[in-house]
């Protein structure tokens, strides 16, 4: 593709001068980023990139439209219906930057959704490796922009969780056992032990136990057989166990015991012996089939001689079933204690995957290993921040101020993970606070230093800023999934807290905060307002007749009668036992009076009994109705004639409605 003329990269450099990731970049910066990016029109229904492709470049629309699909067909049927994506973008709007930049793929399809024209940066011809090495300083400030938009939506979204915290209480239950082996499950290792071992003394082992050749069992007995043998393998576990030990299914057929208060020597003991059990022992003859023996490899590891978080011990016996497997499996190695020299720590963090081994050495020569004590604040919600930190152990617990004054934990930070980094690239007050969640020695970066390295290294830098992108953006989708949640869990705590069990309709205690408020209401607009209450004929005769359980669908049936006969915007609660209370708004009692016979008529008319042994009883309900402002003038009289009217309704021989006299003048 020829150069591009001098006018048209003038025109490009002010779309990107309009975006938010290239606004802070000056007209230089912007003019080289112009130069290298084209043109590109599409027809309607045409894909502009699938998922799964290669993120080569990120998209401006200078005219048209773009729908974001998650599926093929969808690109294909629905690109031009507005609730068939699952996002759209118009003319001025970007897409796909954050893949672009983070070098993943694309995780969506992308299909003009009309007549379409975009603006890509680079173009299908820039060698984008060398103008990457040849303009790394600018890359540099784009990748510090990038973080620093994730930082400001993870501050809404800390934001956002504040104001909702208050909303949630106790609505959340784990579930640690897992459901075929009657084991502890992953959940309970990874959110529950590993926060909480200390019980398990000061020190103590694991191990992990694998099957060497687990397919053998779906190619004997067959794929449904599998189920079968991980009980088998687990009720041989427990068999094995002493009585303070206990199993952990992992992952498939991977399983972890825990041996409490154990050294590793001792804990090796054990673990030959399991090995040599499990390695006798017939799977099939378990499982009532033919006999079928396997191989076992095992790894065991101490704490806290090998590692002194919970889940980082996992994962060092885990490489000791790789390694045994490697060799053939079937056996058992033990963890050997790794060197705690600064560079191989920063080898294991994350965000510095990408570091050669001297850009390790020159990103450590700026940092400065501080301790803090178990309780002590790092930094606190609100301060200014010049400072990223690094985890080198312990755990950090971030926490915000919700709307009560106190303070929830969002999240729990381990080892290898960096917090802080929000203050540093969007310049603004710690949206959070940092609280040692136990002793912690953590790594300090100064911003200034790191700044400094952007200019003097710009590789490293943003080979460290892609780690820190691919985080944030982790965080960030982890934070707006967290505000689903809890959104999702007060919406059904709230319907639990005002909706009666059994009938599915209001309960007691919703049906009397809105009397007053109907009231009030019915008052201030001059508009009528009926109470109904209603009383279940011959209930006590249903129960001992035939049982409770049929006394409980006699209530269901009837108010499901209840609920198709009255209007959706009439309340309809459970009052108690076979009581029911009914609130009409804007309905005069002679209308009233009609749609409660055609209740009477329909309870009257039920026939569920006919089927069940038991004696021969005709149901029926009796309703009472007071109304507002023909029969009573204040709430307490309006209900106090509604029952008086269902007494009534009782007394002259059950299966009536009965309304209150109505008033004088």
């Amino acid at each position: 593709m020829p150069a591009l003329a001098e006018k048209v990269i003038g025109d490009i450099a002010k779309y990107f001068r309009n975006t938010d990731i290239f606004s802070h970049l000056p007209d230089d910066d912007l003019q080289i980023l112009a130069s290298r990016s084209g043109y590109y029109n599409y027809r309607k229904g045409e894909v502009i990139f699938e998922k799964g492709n290669r993120s080569r470049a990120l998209f401006i629309i200078t005219r048209g439209e773009v729908a974001i699909t998650s599926s093929m067909e969808k690109a294909a049927r629905e690109a031009d219906a507005a609730d068939g994506a699952i996002a759209r973008f118009i003319a001025g709007e970007m897409f796909g930057e954050f893949e672009f930049f983070e070098e993943d793929n694309r995780t969506a399809y992308a299909t003009a959704a009309e007549e379409t024209s975009l603006l890509a940066f680079p173009r299908e011809d820039v060698d984008m490796e060398q103008f990457f090495d040849e303009y790394a300083h600018i890359f540099a400030k784009i990748y510090h922009k990038l973080i620093s938009v994730n930082a400001g939506r993870q501050r809404l979204t800390h934001r956002l969780i504040s104001e909702k915290a208050g909303w949630i209480e106790e609505l959340k239950k784990q579930m640690f056992f897992d459901k075929l082996t009657g084991v502890y499950n992953r959940t309970y290792l990874e959110d529950e032990l590993s926060k909480n071992f200390a019980f398990l003394g000061p020190v103590f082992s694991l191990l992990v136990i694998k099957p060497d050749n687990f397919k053998l069992i779906n190619d004997t007995f067959g794929h449904e057989a599998g189920d079968g043998a991980l009980q088998a393998i687990t009720w041989k576990l427990q068999q094995l166990l002493r009585p303070q030990d206990f199993a952990v299914r992992y992952r498939g057929n991977e399983f972890i015991v825990v041996f409490p208060s154990t050294p590793l020597e001792e804990a090796h003991e054990i673990a030959q012996v399991m090995w040599r059990e499990m390695n006798a022992f017939d799977i099939g003859k378990r499982m009532g089939k033919e006999s079928l023996l396997q191989t076992f490899s095992l790894g065991v590891a101490s704490y806290p001689e090998h590692e002194k978080e919970f889940l980082e011990l996992v994962e060092k016996a885990f490489t000791k079933v790789f390694e045994q497997r490697e060799k053939g499996g079937n056996g058992v190695l033990i963890a050997t204690a790794g060197e705690d020299e600064l560079i191989n720590f920063l080898k294991t963090v994350r965000m510095l995957s990408g570091l050669k081994m001297s850009e390790l050495h020159q990103f450590a020569q700026k940092l400065e290993p501080v301790r803090y004590e178990e309780g002590a604040a790092v930094f606190r919600e609100k301060e200014q921040g010049d400072e990223l930190f690094i985890i080198k152990a312990g755990a950090i617990s971030v926490r915000i101020r919700v709307q009560d004054g106190t303070e929830k934990e969002i999240s729990l930070l381990k080892a290898g993970e960096f917090f802080g980094e929000m203050a540093i690239f969007d310049n603004a007050p710690r949206s959070a606070t940092c609280i040692a969640h136990e002793e912690c020695e953590i790594l300090r970066l100064h911003k200034d230093d790191f700044f400094n390295l952007m200019k003097l290294a710009p590789h490293p830098a943003i080979s460290i800023m892609k780690g820190m992108l691919n985080k944030t953006t982790d965080r960030l989708n982890a934070s707006g999934q967290v505000i689903t949640q809890m959104v999702k869990w007060g919406e059904d705590a709230s319907l639990r807290a005002v909706t009666d069990k059994l009938t599915g309709v209001y309960n007691r205690r919703y049906m009397e905060s809105e009397l007053e408020s109907r009231f009030n209401r019915a008052q201030r607009e001059g508009t009528p307002l009926v109470v109904v209450m209603a009383d279940m004929d011959f209930f006590r005769e249903v129960n001992e007749g035939y049982s409770h359980e049929v006394g409980d669908q006699y209530i269901v049936e009837v108010a499901r009668v209840f609920t198709s006969t009255f209007r959706k915007t009439d309340i309809v609660s459970r009052y108690g036992g076979d009581e029911f209370t009914i609130l009409l708004p804007e309905t005069d009692l002679e209308t009233a009076m009609a749609v409660n016979e055609q209740v009477r008529q329909s309870v009257e008319a039920l026939d569920f009994l006919k089927n069940l042994e038991g004696p021969d009883l005709h149901l029926s309900v009796s309703l009472g109705l007071s109304c507002y402002p023909a029969t009573a003038s204040t709430l307490a009289e309006l209900k106090e004639q509604a029952d008086k009217a269902l007494y009534a309704a009782k007394h002259n021989g059950r299966n009536r409605v009965e309304h209150a006299p109505l008033r004088k003048g």
